[in-house]
């Protein structure tokens, strides 16, 4: 199974941050989409010699999809209860803050796997 190892840190984030808000539903842990959609694709990205575009591309799409079902999930739970950085009260759009950083997890994960691929020694053909 090829690209296991980014998946497997990926969902240990996943699994963090449910036992998280689980414990403290009326906290916001704002950067765990963040960390959970950069994770697939820094993780194997870094390893070995970097990614091909495709790859980087796929694999940030992803994690980033892992983030937004996380989120999801954790919304049906009733365990996004807390507040956003940009407004506070009961209707705050928590969801919405949660897919837009896992958007920017997306990104910075990808970000840093073309970094590494850039610095990497070329892979053998």
């Amino acid at each position: 199974m090829k690209y296991w190892r980014g998946a497997a840190v990926s969902l240990a984030g996943v699994a963090l941050w449910w036992f998280l808000a689980d414990r403290t539903p009326t906290s916001t842990f704002h950067f765990a989409p963040v960390l959970v959609a950069a994770a697939w694709v820094a993780v194997e990205g870094t390893l070995g010699a970097g990614l091909a575009a495709r790859y980087t591309i796929r694999l940030a799409g992803l994690g980033g999809a892992v983030a937004v079902a996380a989120t999801l999930g954790l919304e049906a739970a009733d365990l996004l209860r807390g507040p956003v950085f940009w407004e506070r009260g009961p209707d705050a759009p928590v969801v919405a803050e949660h897919v837009l950083f896992a958007v920017l997890g997306s990104v910075v994960g990808a970000l840093i796997s073309v970094r590494y691929s850039a610095r990497a020694p070329a892979a053998a053909a």
